[in-house]
């Protein structure tokens, strides 16, 4: 992955305009998020970086505010627990859909931009501070790079 983003930073550079504000998303995968943030060179950026690292996966994210999972599919969800398993909220995530009524055609996944739009993301970012990191990291970027 680091590979790829160094790859992009070098692409945008030579064919600009820049952009205002790159925003990375990858997975903890378990390596925490000390870890995985070491990972991407964000200092190389010509522009302002801001990381999305959900610890461990981003589908616990999804699955965080049960009333916008509500609002996204028809009904509510309980949200998980923090352990660090392969494929434990992706099957979460799953069960959840499934359990709304809805056959997930993507894993659930494909429903992230009707959860994200209902989520209230203070309450959301209280229960992971992975979230609350990136939302707190997007604000202050917001801030300081916006008109």
């Amino acid at each position: 992955m680091v590979k790829e983003i160094k790859e992009y930073l070098r692409d945008i550079v030579r064919q600009g305009p820049l952009p205002d504000l790159i925003v990375i998303g990858t997975d903890a995968n378990c390596k925490g998020l000390a870890e995985r943030s070491r990972e991407i060179p964000a200092g190389e950026s010509p522009v302002p970086m801001v990381l999305a690292i959900p610890d461990p996966h981003v589908e616990r994210w999804l699955l965080l505010d049960g009333a916008a999972f509500k609002a996204a599919l028809g009904q509510g969800c309980r949200a998980p627990d923090q352990k660090c398993a392969r494929d434990r909220y992706k099957e979460a995530l799953i069960r959840a859909v499934m359990a709304a009524g809805v056959v997930p055609s993507l894993g659930g996944i494909e429903f992230a931009d009707d959860i994200l739009a209902a989520m209230d993301q203070e309450r959301a970012a209280k229960a992971d501070p992975s979230l609350r990191r990136f939302l707190d990291d997007l604000r202050q970027a917001l801030r300081q790079n916006g008109p």
